[in-house]
């Protein structure tokens, strides 16, 4: 698990930076060299409250606590469902009581993380993580809305924003926030399909309102229509479904999802074109709808899920290719500081086989000088007693 939170702390543009050391750099410019105690140099010149931010920087980003942040924000999104099935009328509550305690617990919970976290990592890296502006902004909202309880117009779908808390778990969650990264990155090649998709359903869409816009057109002075031009809405069918753009574009999405879109979009004028006898209208209503689900629904849709799926693994290739690399960085710089221990103690057991080599220089030179002087002596004596001898001879 802590390999995990460390791995998802380094990839991609949400991530808090892994440890204080990253935090205090941030603070640096790019062109100044960052002192090897950096760290140190903060401790000494850290003072009031901003002693105590290493720290505070540590537990928030401890497994534990992220773990139990993240239980946080799932038992919250529970209890909004849990209220909206047993209370789903606001204005007949029966538990309002139980839900009030709970919307308060849950909105100081969060506040206080989020100045914990803020605290921590203040204030370049907190501001340059995405996740946190959803933070502010999520926990914002709790605030308002446990001073006003009743917000006026528009603003009363602010209460709705509650329910988007949930997605507070993608930045504690490592998994889910590689999926998120992932589909981050294939969203160009997914947005680039998604405009080709969309341009041929409404090519399909104009052509439908020129087609069918007019058909069970039987409008007969002082008699009603047969219930077959009808709608279930008592609408002329082909003016429903069909009558302008909009309508067309809505009713081919309708094909697209498979939902009753034979029965209630192209049976009808299959039949209308049957009463009138017109074969030929029958056979390209026909081919139709039958090439725009397979170009649509088949080909293209398929185009667009291939390319997210494309992405997602190109996505997935880079976050693996990038840890492989700060593994690699991190072997290397092991690698480094057991090579410069190393040096040292080989310097250290230089050095000690120097002074060796010295007091032993030190001690034959003693011996030597000792040795000389001994030499120095014999013969002095020697050459005295050449001279006493030298007058008994003559």
């Amino acid at each position: 698990m802590a390999a995990s939170v460390a791995a998802c702390r380094t990839e991609g543009a949400f991530d808090s930076p892994e440890t204080f050391q990253e935090v205090l750099e941030g603070y640096i410019p790019e062109n100044v060299d960052t002192p090897n105690d950096l760290r140190e140099q903060h401790r000494r010149n850290a003072t009031g409250i901003w002693k105590y931010q290493e720290k505070v920087y540590h537990f928030y980003h401890a497994d534990w606590i992220q773990i139990f942040v993240a239980i946080l924000i799932f038992l919250n999104f529970f209890m909004e469902c849990v209220r909206r099935q047993i209370d789903p009328d606001p204005d007949q509550t029966t538990y309002q009581d139980l839900w009030d305690v709970l919307e308060y617990f849950f909105t100081i919970a969060f506040l206080i993380e989020l100045i914990i976290n803020a605290y921590g990592s203040w204030w370049r890296t907190f501001f340059k993580s995405s996740w946190n502006y959803f933070d502010m902004f999520v926990v914002g909202v709790g605030i308002v809305l446990l001073f006003a309880k009743d917000l006026p117009g528009p603003l009363n779908f602010v209460k709705m924003c509650r329910a988007f808390r949930v997605f507070r778990l993608f930045g504690r969650i490592p998994s889910l926030k590689k999926i998120l990264g992932s589909i981050e990155k294939a969203l160009p090649g997914v947005l680039h399909a998604f405009i080709i998709m969309l341009l041929v359903v409404c090519i399909y869409a104009v052509l439908a309102v020129d087609l069918y816009a007019d058909y069970y057109d039987l409008d007969v002075p002082n008699e009603p229509r047969p219930p077959v031009t009808m709608t279930a809405r008592d609408r002329r069918y082909g003016d429903e479904y069909y009558g302008n753009f909009g309508k067309s574009l809505y009713t081919l999405f309708q094909v697209l999802t498979g939902e009753s879109w034979s029965e209630m979009g192209v049976r009808p004028i299959l039949h209308w074109d049957q009463e009138q006898k017109d074969t030929f209208d029958n056979i390209i209503s026909a081919f139709f709808f039958t090439s725009f689900v397979l170009i649509n629904g088949v080909i293209l849709l398929n185009v667009v899920v291939a390319v997210l799926l494309d992405g997602m693994t190109a996505a997935a290739e880079e976050q693996k290719q990038a840890s492989e690399d700060e593994e690699e960085d991190k072997a290397t710089n092991g690698n480094t500081d057991d090579d410069k221990e190393s040096l040292k103690e080989e310097v250290s057991a230089v050095k000690a086989q120097v002074a060796e080599m010295r007091l032993k220089l030190r001690e034959a030179l003693a011996l030597v000088s000792r040795d000389v002087d001994l030499r120095e002596e014999s013969l002095e004596v020697a050459g005295k007693r050449l001279v006493g001898s030298s007058p008994s001879r003559r």
